[in-house]
């Protein structure tokens, strides 16, 4: 197709805000008045332009809103008009409509047809697809154009004409009268009858052979017709849009769809009370007070906590695909009519995130000021508020991906809503298997779980960073246990060394000496030796980093006398030529740990013991009153793993501690190494530890930004195309 001279398909871009589309459906923002809908179409067509109505017949209609097909409130001729007034505000040269009386009561259908008409008088080139026309919408048509199945031309001309000419060829007694002679009509079936008649058989019956084929039909044109020749057109076609920069775009989008929301009370109510009954509902249930005959509830006996960090979670999950899942595929024949203004598609985008992102920050705000304070969750309501908002955040960025990927509203709901549909257990279940709430990472499948670190596929779950994030902060932050926290990580690594660590790398150096004096060779032992060689490496980074913590506990002077040990020669710890004499460096080596450990733990044990005695002997009810109200012994409990069988493993000729991880800093494998095991109580990137909190929000926020991404490319509607492609192969 050309138009003055410029290729359609190939130079699109020149054609920019030339040609208008009308398709058959109406697509209109439902929520919005009939003027807010023609006022920002114009805003989004025109920079400068003021304010003004629309000429149309529809000011008195104008504060209307516009509704749904089924629940009406302007009739279906005025939705029409608004239809074409949409499109027509920009004024395109060139304008295609789709069926525009389809639905329509005649009178409705004439007046449409009217308006059509009376733009091609003022220089608009209209195209209608049209089906069974009245005989006074026919005749209203200058040219007509017929295509047969397969897409033949079999006419073009005057549709009056055009009844005649099928007349002639049909070999009727009465082909030159186009119209009724006395009351004018035209009948447009008579058309399709002629060129769709069949055969009849010799029992009188049709066949499903037709009488002239649609190649026959565009021969017998060919032949009765021939072409008008046309004057090329060299001439730039007019265009009068003007499109406001990306954050003029932004600003339209956004308020735009901020009215459609809030004109929605359903919407609004559902939003503002679904949160905070889901947070009175569970935070209710939980409240647990262990003394069957007292009311009064403590917040450190309650072991349903933790549950209540996963399901807030789940439930910020939930709440963020439920507002988000909808937001694209509802507006995806809104987007067509604007994908030909060239609109920006992340300011569109940008604006549907951010009211987002304002709805998930209050539904969360709402659910923890509810929940928290049933609980008695005290002193870190901005800790959870950021973390269930940051959880949903990213379920906004997921749902507007599934929006995105799929083309029906009703198959979006049924999706988020419906547990017989595939995709919500794909999506929920894994987040909840693997967050590390349900089920411990090394209690899993051997391909799947891990004992040394977090499983990677947890680590793309979102729930994970956020219940890891919570925990940790719940326990390591409260009020009472930062008091001591510093001093028990001294003491648990001291003691675990000491009860555990230590013993087994005697065990194994014992075994290598014994294979030594015995075989004279290290092969059956090279296990054992490639172990203490590993082990001895960690110790040395651990050892740097005791220094760092010792000297924030101890005096100058203490630290003179406890000094973290290092071992100097790993490169010796080789099977090529360790001996007895190096096999004594290491006992020495390990004797030294054992007196490092001892003295570290004596030291911060007394000081942990002289707090609790002044506190107990000074302030023993502010005492009493932290250990209540901020301490909670469930997620101890679960962070220290009390009962865990296995204090210590070996895996992959390592030694790994199974016991206190809220207590065990992670020693990085690399710089840019952040795996680490569940509940580290810091996480470690370009050599420096974060607050495990702070870390894990930071991914959170990450993984939504690659999901902003996902969305920006179209990346899984495009993945779902190729699968569609290859299975149709």
């Amino acid at each position: 197709m050309v138009i003055n001279g410029i290729d359609l398909h190939r130079e699109k871009d020149k054609l920019e805000g030339v040609i208008g589309l009308i398709p058959q459906d109406d697509l209109l923002i439902e929520e919005l008045t009939v003027f807010e809908n023609l006022y920002y179409n114009a805003k989004l067509c025109f920079r400068n332009k003021s304010d003004r109505e629309s000429n149309l017949g529809l000011y008195d209609r104008k504060d209307l809103k516009v509704g749904s097909p089924l629940k009406k409130t302007i009739s279906g001729g005025q939705r029409k008009r608004l239809n074409i007034a949409l499109e027509l505000i920009r004024e395109p040269s060139i304008l295609f409509v789709d069926e525009p009386t389809s639905g329509l009561s005649s009178r409705d259908s004439e007046n449409v047809m009217d308006l059509l008409r009376e733009l091609t008088l003022k220089g608009k080139l209209i195209f209608v697809v049209i089906h069974q026309p009245s005989s006074d919408i026919y005749k209203m048509f200058d040219k007509m154009i017929i295509l047969d199945t397969g897409g033949y031309l079999i006419y073009y001309g005057n549709p009056v004409e055009g009844v005649m000419y099928f007349k002639r060829m049909d070999a009727q007694i009465n082909s030159e009268v186009g119209e009724c002679p006395t009351c004018g009509n035209v009948n447009p079936e008579l058309l399709f009858n002629i060129i769709e008649a069949h055969v009849v058989d010799e029992f009188g019956n049709y066949t499903d052979t037709r009488k002239v084929s649609p190649e026959k039909w565009e021969e017998n044109y060919q032949q009765n017709f021939f072409p008008e020749e046309v004057k090329t057109i060299k001439e730039k076609p007019p265009k009068s849009l003007n499109i406001p920069n990306w954050f003029s775009q932004l600003r339209i989008y956004g308020i735009r769809d901020f009215l459609s929301k809030i004109s929605n009370r359903q919407y609004v109510a559902l939003n503002l009370l679904e949160a905070p009954v889901l947070g009175l509902i569970l935070s209710y249930l939980i409240r647990y007070i262990e003394d069957p005959n007292s009311k009064i509830y403590i917040f450190r006996v309650n072991e349903n906590v933790h549950i209540f960090i996963f399901m807030s979670l789940i439930v910020a999950l939930f709440l963020g695909l439920m507002v988000s899942a909808e937001e694209i595929v509802k507006d995806r024949k809104i987007l067509k009519r604007e994908k030909f203004l060239n609109l920006s598609r992340s300011s569109y985008l940008v604006s549907k995130i951010f009211i987002l992102l304002i709805i998930s920050a209050i539904q969360a705000l709402l659910f923890v000021v509810i929940a928290n304070n049933i609980l008695g969750i005290r002193a870190m309501g901005l800790e959870y508020w950021f973390a269930l908002f940051s959880t949903a955040a990213f379920a906004n960025m997921l749902g507007l991906n599934i929006s995105a990927t799929f083309d029906s509203a009703v198959t979006i709901i049924l999706i988020i809503t419906t547990p017989t549909i595939a995709l919500i257990p794909l999506l929920m279940i894994p987040m909840m298997i693997l967050s590390g709430a349900m089920f411990s990472y090394d209690k899993l499948n051997q391909h799947v779980g891990r004992i040394d670190k977090v499983p990677f596929i947890a680590e793309i779950m979102v729930t994970k960073w956020g219940y890891e994030a919570l925990m940790v902060n719940q326990f390591k932050h409260n009020k009472f246990t930062e008091l001591f926290y510093d001093l028990e990580q001294q003491e648990s690594v001291a003691d675990f060394k000491k009860v555990y660590w230590l013993p087994e790398m005697r065990e194994r150096l014992s075994r290598v000496e014994k294979e030594i004096r015995t075989t004279k060779q290290v092969d059956v032992t090279q296990d054992d030796l490639l172990l203490l060689q590993n082990e001895i490496k960690k110790e040395n980074k651990l050892a740097r980093l005791s220094e760092v913590q010792i000297a924030n506990l101890v005096s100058r002077e203490t630290r003179q006398l406890i000094k973290p040990v290092f071992y100097d020669h790993v490169e010796d710890l080789d099977l090529d030529n360790f001996n007895l004499a190096k096999s004594r460096k290491v006992y020495d080596y390990l004797k030294s740990l054992d007196g490092f450990y001892s003295s570290l733990f004596q030291l911060a044990n007394r000081k942990r013991q002289n707090m609790i005695t002044y506190y107990l002997e000074n302030k023993p009810e502010q005492y009493q009153e932290r250990y209540n109200r901020y301490f909670n012994e469930g997620i101890a409990d679960i962070l220290k793993k009390v009962y865990e069988k296995n204090k210590i493993l070996e895996y992959h000729n390592q030694l790994i501690q199974h016991i206190d991880p809220i207590y065990q800093y992670p020693i990085p494998s690399s710089k840019l190494s952040i795996r680490t095991h569940f509940f580290a109580p810091m996480k470690h990137f370009m050599g420096r530890y974060y607050e495990t909190y702070w870390f894990n929000m930071a991914i959170i926020w990450i993984l939504t930004a690659i999901f902003y991404i996902f969305l920006y490319f179209d990346v899984f509607r495009k993945l779902l195309t190729i699968g569609e492609r290859l299975k149709r192969k």
